[in-house]
């Protein structure tokens, strides 16, 4: 049945447009959730025996450990998550059957941040943390494939190929925890529990902070999909395609607290790929 049926597949020719989302943007949303950044500096601690020693700064503080702080200090700190981010993705392109059970096709997909990739935390109305993540990627994947008709207007489809990537990822903010610790030092003490929660701050402060790491290249990609009949030459499909998108981005860093925090151009992972879920139509020319 696949065979007889897919001849009529042979020698078509579409143009097709498509909408979608794109989760976990950067593959941030750990870093954004849990995990933050560390920084190159450090800050003086003690044990509980006596013994003084020196801790890590976070030049990114991670979102649960903001909402500890928040229920801690029974309000008195405020904070707002929005996890990893979320993309929507804006997709065309042209396909092309040939024998008869392949095509190719060449696409543009351009994919924006759209919600998530915020955090931000008040002390008694002060703000003193506010990060916000941004993204954006173009990819332009040229596949090959097998098509196979499960009926007379419907069809699944598998392909894989290579595709060209541009863009990356932006963090853009303040970090101004040291604020707040030094104003509970002064009022609480140096080691009461809540002073020590919000040590690890920047110092100097990072203000105004505003740092992209961009990358572009070349890497493999797969899809998947499936289409159906609308019209004698109109078409809906819904298909995943997985990118394997990933070069070293290196950012520059604005703020004082960025340049000794960091460095003054820290490298870091910029991963475009993942997996876009998409649904569109496609019309036979």
């Amino acid at each position: 049945m696949f065979l007889s049926s897919a001849g009529n597949l042979s020698a078509k020719s579409y143009i097709f447009g498509s909408l979608g989302t794109q989760f976990d943007l950067g593959q941030l949303g750990k870093t954004i959730t849990q995990d933050g950044q560390n920084a190159s500096s450090y800050y003086d601690v003690q044990s509980s025996d006596g013994q003084n020693g020196v801790a890590t700064r976070r030049a990114l503080i991670p979102e649960d450990r903001l909402v500890t702080l928040q229920h801690t200090t029974n309000g008195l700190i405020s904070v707002k998550t929005k996890g990893p981010m979320t993309g929507g993705v804006i997709s065309f392109g042209y396909e092309k059957d040939f024998g008869k059970v392949f095509f190719w096709r060449i696409s543009g997909n351009y994919t924006r941040k759209i919600m998530g990739g915020y955090s931000e935390a008040k002390f008694a109305g002060y703000q003193y943390y506010d990060i916000t993540y941004d993204y954006n990627a173009v990819q332009i994947p040229v596949d090959i494939g097998i098509k196979l008709s499960i009926s007379e207007d419907a069809a699944i489809y598998i392909g894989a190929g290579i595709h060209y990537f541009k863009g990356g990822w932006s963090l853009a903010g303040s970090n101004r925890m040291e604020d707040v610790h030094q104003y509970l030092v002064t009022n609480l003490g140096p080691t009461n529990t809540i002073t020590n929660l919000v040590a690890d701050g920047t110092s100097p402060q990072s203000n105004w902070e505003n740092t992209r790491f961009n990358a572009a290249g070349f890497a493999p990609n797969w899809l998947i999909g499936a289409q159906a009949r609308l019209s004698e030459k109109g078409y809906f499909f819904m298909e995943a395609e997985t990118f394997y998108s990933f070069q070293y981005g290196v950012g520059h860093t604005r703020s004082l607290g960025g340049i000794i925090s960091l460095a003054p151009s820290p490298g870091f992972p910029v991963i475009l790929g993942g997996t876009q879920y998409r649904f569109g139509y496609k019309f036979e020319i």
